[in-house]
């Protein structure tokens, strides 16, 4: 397939189903979301490339080589790394599973997906609001608990749902008060932050500028449980993991499968972390990170789920901020969405939309083209020292970069 075939992913910036709020008032126009690009807008599902022809032999070369300098510049205890180039699927492990043992982890090792949990809090609120059970742009006051008022700068700008998961609401990365050292994903529960609620303040006005927040996806989390009736839990495995086919991706983990954790540098107990269940709590394997991932990716047995353009659109480019905070982790951020962070087409590669994790010894990192089908997610254990999480993050991005190119010869 050539190169004219294809259509650069511009996503538009915009809430995808506004439509669905004509009925309500209409939006101030601080929060109306504007365009990328006007002139070049997601195509339809349809209009999409289906299964592409990459040269196999040359995937797996390319794989096998960065996957390996990955490996060694990052320096981690272990790690895993899976491949999708289209209807091609490639892992690879190296490293133990524990500073003490000789066994390599495995697909199958538990791992702690941190903050790419954020992106799966996203597919539930999206696919609630399909069911009819809210709208991304209802106010979060809509579903505040115990009768708490939401801070405001402004009244005219509630803080509504799409804030929270595009970090645009103004809430501190982190809820004050924490001790330190603790155990990751166990605090603050949700008792703790609709206390905390009462008395607090913010300072930047929803949708002004991002600012990286874990707080607001917890509460995010604590807003979807009240508009649907039913427990995080439940919905996790209702929206995602379920049709994923996803059986070993949890918030409360089974001794067995502790007993498959992988252990990095200061590991936290293996236990219940629905306290962050929105943030970062959610427990997972490379195999199951796999299926996920396929959902964005189209192959020959497989189609793109329905919701996947909507999950990786993007609601604020970077030019319409006042500033940008913690999103530059992985690579300059062009745009930022439902968690996903969008950079933009360079050299001729298309863009890429990308999300970084880390807690408890571990760091994620996923990195999608999916407008050519490729995926990649890696997953690191850290080393007291010396590992370096930016050589995961540069390598990936590298990597899908050449897959892309390696597309078009």
């Amino acid at each position: 397939m050539k190169k004219h075939f294809l259509k650069y992913l511009m996503i538009p910036v915009a809430l995808l189903t506004l439509n669905a709020c004509s009925q309500r008032s209409s939006l101030p126009p601080a929060t109306q979301p504007s365009m990328l690009n006007q002139q070049n807008s997601v195509p339809e599902l349809t209009q999409w490339p289906t299964a592409l022809s990459p040269n196999v032999s040359n995937a797996r070369t390319l794989f096998d080589k960065y996957a390996s300098q990955i490996y060694q510049k990052s320096n981690p205890q272990g790690m895993v790394i899976v491949m999708i180039n289209n209807s091609q699927t490639l892992n690879r492990s190296f490293g133990t599973t524990t500073p003490e043992s000789r066994n390599a982890p495995s697909m199958n090792s538990l791992i702690r997906i941190a903050s790419v949990t954020k992106l799966m809090t996203s597919e539930v609120m999206l696919k609630l609001q399909d069911d009819g059970k809210l709208l991304v742009t209802d106010p979060l006051q809509k579903y505040s608990y115990y009768g708490v008022d939401i801070p405001l700068v402004s009244a005219q700008s509630p803080i509504r749902l799409y804030h929270l998961a595009s970090h645009t609401s103004g809430f501190p990365r982190e809820q004050p008060g924490g001790k330190w050292g603790r155990p990751v994903f166990i605090w603050p529960t949700h008792g703790d932050r609709w206390n905390w609620l009462k008395k607090a303040t913010l300072t930047s006005t929803a949708g002004n500028q991002a600012a990286y927040s874990n707080l607001a996806y917890d509460l995010l989390a604590d807003a979807l449980v009240k508009a649907s009736g039913k427990s995080y839990p439940q919905l996790l495995q209702q929206y995602v993991t379920q049709p994923a086919g996803m059986t070993n991706t949890t918030l409360t983990p089974t001794p067995a499968q502790c007993q498959r954790l992988l252990v990095g540098y200061k590991p936290s107990p293996c236990s219940d972390t629905i306290a962050a269940a929105g943030s970062g709590g959610v427990y997972s394997t490379p195999a199951d990170m796999q299926r996920w991932m396929q959902g964005f990716l189209t192959s020959h047995n497989a189609m793109r789920k329905a919701t996947a353009s909507k999950e990786q659109s993007v609601y604020f480019p970077r030019n319409r901020l006042s500033s940008i905070e913690g999103m530059d982790v992985a690579g300059r951020a062009d745009g930022v969405g439902l968690g996903w962070v969008y950079m933009a087409p360079a050299n001729g590669v298309p863009a890429i939309y990308q999300k970084t994790g880390g807690g408890g010894g571990f760091n994620t990192y996923m990195a999608t083209i999916p407008e050519l089908n490729i995926g990649v997610f890696v997953v690191i254990t850290r080393k007291p020292n010396g590992t370096k999480f930016s050589e995961v993050t540069q390598g990936t991005n590298a990597l899908v970069r050449a897959l892309a190119k390696d597309f078009y010869q």
